[in-house]
């Protein structure tokens, strides 16, 4: 076979006995569909599942463990393929047959079963079915490879977008301390007195401290693990919060957060993104100022325990209307000011690591919106059932009524 020949997809025509295979796939290459001949099944469960066209057997080609290899290879393949397998028996003639083909027929989905001696019309009408099914199999599977590299790359866009973000915060919350720290230490050098010195020494440092803590919580976020480890989330809430303090207070933004200590099976850096991107909306949605209610509580769904992180506001509401967009691709309400793409990736990150991303909104007095995150407290092995709706309406509800 030329070297071109072997990057083309291709049936393969397994035909241990006498020349059939031969036969069958000089046929088939004379017909146009790309085919070669193999004296085993062995040689195909390495083939690149993508690189086959379809399986043409014969009853030979399931004995002496050939049908294990079929099951063992229509087992193997990727999700997008439903290989079709084409097998030429003699089940009318011979018992034998008959049972390989009745247990073929049980173990692969797509089986074609034509009897032998076969006329070259019936065979070519076989062969354009299975190739038609199989060219529609990659066609999907193409999609569903761009899409994947299309979301992929949104989703760097959108990490890159936060990274910008968090940036602007960090100049913005550093800001207004360093002022504070050149007006003290101006005030200590110019002091009268030892003891004045000394006071103003001790509001320094109060501002140096302040400094330290929002890079501290900063660089938490590009030093977390990127794999899932058991993650206090209350701390996790804290720290997340302590990036938008300067904004809360220009806005007249009421804070209020209340933090038991729960544990979550995630990856931190990836939740504490999330948890940034909700607050961050929350924080938009009242420019006029307003409360905001960070909760987290351990809860147990049907007897399975979560970490539950709460984000509510006392914005308008998020309309009827627009609800059902709420988590599509550059879906915003933000005008020119927002990508789409931060409640599409936060349900991205939260369900990625095993949990729940829900949301209760009112547009009639007392309006505000509630985001709930729920964590599994356990590996995915360990985690049975996933959060009921009903459970998480219901934990809402008592969040939205205390707010």
């Amino acid at each position: 076979m030329s070297e071109l020949a072997a990057n083309v997809p291709r049936f393969v025509v397994v035909a241990p006995l006498g020349r059939d295979g031969d036969l069958i796939s000089g046929f088939l290459n004379g017909a146009g569909f790309p085919a070669e001949n193999l004296q085993q099944l062995r040689g195909v469960e390495t083939r690149d599942g993508a690189m086959l066209l379809g399986l043409i057997l014969t009853d030979e080609a399931l004995q002496r463990g050939g049908l294990d290899a079929v099951r063992r290879l229509v087992r193997s393949q990727p999700v997008w393929s439903d290989l079709p397998v084409i097998l030429l028996t003699s089940s009318s003639t011979e018992p034998g047959c008959a049972a390989l083909a009745s247990q073929a027929r049980i173990e692969v989905r797509s089986l074609i079963l034509l009897d032998r001696p076969i006329r070259k019309e019936m065979l070519l009408s076989a062969i354009q079915v299975a190739f038609n099914a199989r060219q529609k199999q990659l066609q999907v599977r193409d999609a569903a490879v761009k899409q994947f590299q299309s979301d992929e790359a949104l989703k760097k866009s959108e990490h890159l977008a936060v990274a910008g973000r968090l940036v602007a915060t960090l100049a913005h919350e550093v800001n207004n301390p360093l002022e504070a720290l050149g007006n003290l230490l101006f005030l200590v050098e110019n002091s009268s007195t030892l003891d004045e010195a000394h006071s103003f020494g001790q509001l320094a440092i109060r501002e140096f401290h302040r400094i330290s803590e929002i890079v501290d919580h900063t660089l938490k976020f590009h030093r977390a693990p990127a794999h899932p480890s058991f993650t206090d989330v209350s701390e996790l809430a804290m720290s997340a919060v302590t990036l938008f303090r300067g904004k809360l207070r220009e806005r007249q933004i009421r804070e209020r957060v209340t933090a038991e200590r729960a544990f979550g099976y995630c990856s931190e850096g990836e939740i504490r993104q999330a948890l940034v991107n909700l607050i961050g909306n929350a924080v938009d949605a009242m420019k006029d100022g307003g409360s905001l209610r960070i909760h987290v509580m351990p809860v147990s769904v049907d007897g399975v325990e979560y970490a539950r992180m709460t984000v509510a506001d006392t914005g308008g509401g998020i309309r009827k209307e627009i609800r059902p967009q709420l988590f599509r691709q550059f879906f915003t309400t933000k005008g020119s000011s927002g990508t789409g793409l931060g409640l599409w990736l936060t349900r991205d990150i939260v369900e990625r690591n095993g949990g729940k991303l829900r949301f209760r909104s009112r547009t009639e007095t007392p309006c505000g919106t509630v985001f709930a995150i729920y964590l599994p407290s356990s590996p995915p092995l360990e985690q049975p059932k996933a959060v009921q709706d009903r459970g998480q309406g219901a934990g809402l509800q008592r969040v939205a009524a205390a707010m």
